[in-house]
């Protein structure tokens, strides 16, 4: 046998056992991990949604649709620098965005660095709600509104008992719905269902407020005009005066920080769905005319 012979059958019989080892681990994938993630499956099976593996051994994320929003259901990423620790996480996008900023925690958790741009802290002037949790969001109304009702309270209870005590957070931008517990909830269906389900029906609460505060309407008067006024305007976005170019909306002339503008991406008027601006440079005050005597005629 010449060595060329020995070398092909060598590298066949090393086929033949790397084939046999692939097949072997698929063998026992299928066998232990499906019973290791049956929750995200049956979560999946739930909501008639996807569940999508990201390999062998991390857990799967759930993806379905509901009332046309795209909820995503799995462990949060590492976070480089923070406790390694699983966080389960429900994230429910919306298809329009929302005029609210909303950042929902308990007091016992660590305060974040920052609190979302252009918040503010928000109290229910319910005490033991208020000596619970810290809230902090940029519309007051929609904020009573969403955590008034006693079923929304009662609702965040229930999420607490699903982690330790300081381990829940409801986050929300225009965008989305957050809400993330600091457990691996994979592990029991009841429990990933009991927050998934938590999760859809504080969307529907923060629809229906957000629809509420809208309902109240605007009125753009167009005839006779606002009086002008002497102090420069505040940007409804940030709080902080407009002194110098800034943008106005399209359709109601709202006056914007261009900064302000560009971050909320829409007119953050109420009710108004204008997307785009026009600059504005503020004219110089113009000097009232000196008041002049009438001259007697002359005789």
């Amino acid at each position: 046998m010449s060595s060329i012979d020995a070398t092909l059958i060598v590298l066949a019989l090393l086929c033949l056992g790397l084939y046999a080892m692939i097949a072997w681990l698929i063998r026992l994938a299928a066998g232990v991990l499906p019973g290791r993630y049956a929750a995200y499956r049956q979560l999946a099976q739930r909501y008639d949604g996807r569940c999508e593996a990201r390999g062998l051994v991390d857990p799967p994320t759930v993806r379905f649709t509901h009332n046309d929003r795209l909820v995503r259901v799995g462990l949060a990423p590492r976070v480089p620098e923070q406790p390694d620790i699983p966080r389960t996480r429900v994230v429910v996008r919306f298809p329009h965005g929302l005029p609210i900023r909303l950042e929902l925690y308990p007091r016992r958790r660590p305060t974040p660095p920052q609190p979302p741009r252009g918040t503010r802290p928000i109290r229910l002037e319910q005490p033991e709600f208020d000596h619970t949790y810290a809230v902090h969001a940029n519309d007051a109304d929609i904020t009573q509104t969403l955590l008034g009702p006693e079923s929304v309270r009662s609702a965040l209870e229930q999420l607490r008992a699903l982690c330790p005590p300081a381990g829940m957070l409801l986050s929300i931008n225009p965008e989305r719905l957050l809400i993330q517990v600091d457990r691996d909830l994979g592990t029991r269906f009841s429990a990933l269902e009991a927050m998934t389900r938590i999760a859809l029906s504080l969307s529907e609460q923060l629809q229906s407020s957000v629809a509420a505060r809208l309902s109240e309407g605007i009125h753009v008067l167009a005839d006779p005009p606002p009086e002008p006024s002497a102090d420069p305007p505040a940007c409804p976005i940030c709080g902080d005066q407009i002194l110098g170019p800034h943008v106005a909306c399209n359709t109601c002339r709202t006056p914007t920080h261009s900064e302000c503008w560009k971050y909320a991406g829409r007119c953050p008027t109420y009710g108004c769905p204008e997307k785009t601006a026009s600059p504005v440079r503020p004219q110089p005050a113009a000097q009232a005319p000196s008041h002049q005597p009438p001259q007697s005629p002359a005789g």
